[in-house]
């Protein structure tokens, strides 16, 4: 018996047809948003263009310390970013605008686990319940903080957006911060399909019975985002 779930195809009749031979066709079953077993809040914030994508992106770190406060409940929270340099600059301004209310154990814990970190940056920033993960980071670095942000014990992770598509964190609080991404030399929009799977990290089914998605994107974009986390627009 061969299962298929996927939402990433823009036509899932196609695919059924492609599975199917001439002896056994496939069936073909689609599922709606109530099917999910956490209920997914989805947001999209716009924000004015600047003339340089680097500083329109650099810009939405100061905004994530109000997203965070006003979306993520005091449960963990996820952060994608486009690039490794990224995840630090706004771990790093996070880190300075963000109070985390934390229990004196529980920041003893984050102080146990920080003297563990190669990389001297997180192991500033994890004390003040903050992390930055991309693949840069030594190996026995990233499973430790996807260890405690899995655990609970880490308010907030700022990671690469292939975070999306390999290791399974789910959290309460998705944000994609920019929706644009540096390839190829300059700045494009992420497929629909990344968008999709980032969302699709929000809502821990053994946790919550809720959970939110935060697109930042361009004034200009707001419209394809609403249609997208709308369902009206095909995935690519």
């Amino acid at each position: 018996v061969l299962c298929v779930m996927c939402v990433c195809f823009s036509s899932m009749v196609e695919v059924a047809t492609w599975l199917s031979s001439p002896d056994l066709s496939a069936a073909l079953h689609s599922l709606s948003e109530e099917h999910r077993p956490v209920r997914l809040r989805k947001v999209v914030l716009s924000f004015p263009s600047s003339k340089s994508s680097f500083k329109f992106d650099m810009s939405l770190n100061y905004k994530l310390c109000h997203i965070i406060s006003t979306y993520a409940e005091d449960k963990p929270a996820l952060v994608f970013c486009s690039t490794r340099k990224g995840t630090q600059q706004a771990a790093g301004i996070l880190v300075k605008e963000a109070r985390f209310v934390l229990t004196s154990q529980h920041r003893q814990r984050l102080q146990h686990t920080s003297h563990s970190f190669k990389d001297a940056k997180l192991r500033d920033f994890v004390v003040c319940g903050v992390a930055f993960h991309h693949a840069g980071l030594d190996a026995s670095d990233r499973s430790a903080l996807e260890a405690l942000f899995a655990h609970g014990d880490l308010p907030v992770l700022i990671a690469t957006s292939t975070l999306a598509m390999g290791v399974n964190l789910p959290a309460h609080l998705v944000v994609i911060k920019s929706t644009q991404q540096y390839a190829s030399g300059g700045f494009q929009e992420y497929s629909e399909s990344q968008v999709v799977q980032m969302i699709g990290r929000a809502g821990r089914p053994q946790f919550d019975t809720t959970a939110t998605a935060v697109i930042m994107t361009r004034h200009e974009t707001r419209h394809k985002y609403e249609m997208l986390v709308g369902g009206t627009q095909l995935i690519e």
